[in-house]
């Protein structure tokens, strides 16, 4: 087997699924998003306990190519809502997840 046809054959097994689909097909060419992480500073905004989600208004974050916004975060483990109040600035760990962004780490900035 030449090398290229040893390069088509890992790439058809790494999608799956998509291997399956149509030629021509977008679900052939489609690939899972990668999890980014990256640092942030942001003020509280909002505190959802029972969702384990908390509201940020965050200064730009480049990893991530995202400007300045407000937008909700899931915080795992949970107990990172512990403490927080509404107004609080705070710096914290973020990485790209199914669904919402994750928050995985909280530290007074």
């Amino acid at each position: 087997m030449n090398l290229s046809a040893l390069a088509l054959a890992a790439a058809l097994a790494l999608a799956g699924g998509a291997a399956s689909a149509a030629p021509g097909d977008p679900a052939a060419t489609a690939q899972p998003p990668a999890h980014r992480s990256a640092k942030g500073v942001g003020v509280v905004t909002e505190i959802d306990a029972k969702e384990a989600v908390v509201t940020l208004k965050h200064q730009p974050i480049p990893a991530l190519g995202w400007p300045s916004m407000t937008m909700p975060f899931h915080a795992n483990p949970p107990s990172l809502l512990n403490g927080l109040k509404v107004g609080q600035k705070i710096a914290f760990d973020t990485k790209e997840a199914d669904g919402l962004p994750e928050i995985t780490a909280i530290r007074k900035p």
